[in-house]
């Protein structure tokens, strides 16, 4: 287990460079996945995978309320379908991306507003 001692902010930045993948993680600590998932249980309380899943929904967040779209954002956090993002974030946050955008006073993105016509 020592090989695991990492920072607080140096397992952010390896979530982010392993893509929020729990096996992309294990390679780049340089341990196996089962190692990893006992150094998570010991110290985070948590699966490897949840705790990424975790990190990847306070990135999304903030992408949120950057403005950034529903789409965008699923897709920049490594998720294959937005729908899936959107199920992941209701599940854990008891509301949907766009209605936490929306309660959070997050600037709207602009809207086409001039339609030429004939």
């Amino acid at each position: 287990m020592g090989r695991l001692l990492f920072k607080n902010g140096q397992w952010e930045e390896l979530a982010q460079t392993a893509h929020y993948d729990a096996n992309e993680l294990a390679d780049l600590c340089g341990v196996s996945t089962r190692q990893l998932q006992r150094h998570f249980r010991y110290r985070f309380h948590s699966s490897p995978q949840s705790w990424l899943n975790e990190r990847r929904l306070l990135a999304a967040e903030g992408l949120l309320l950057s403005g950034d779209s529903v789409k965008k954002v699923a897709l920049d956090l490594g998720f294959k379908q937005t729908s899936h993002f959107c199920r992941l974030f209701k599940s854990r946050k008891k509301m949907t991306p766009s209605q936490f955008t929306f309660s959070q006073g997050a600037p709207c993105r602009s809207e086409i507003t001039n339609v030429a016509g004939g």
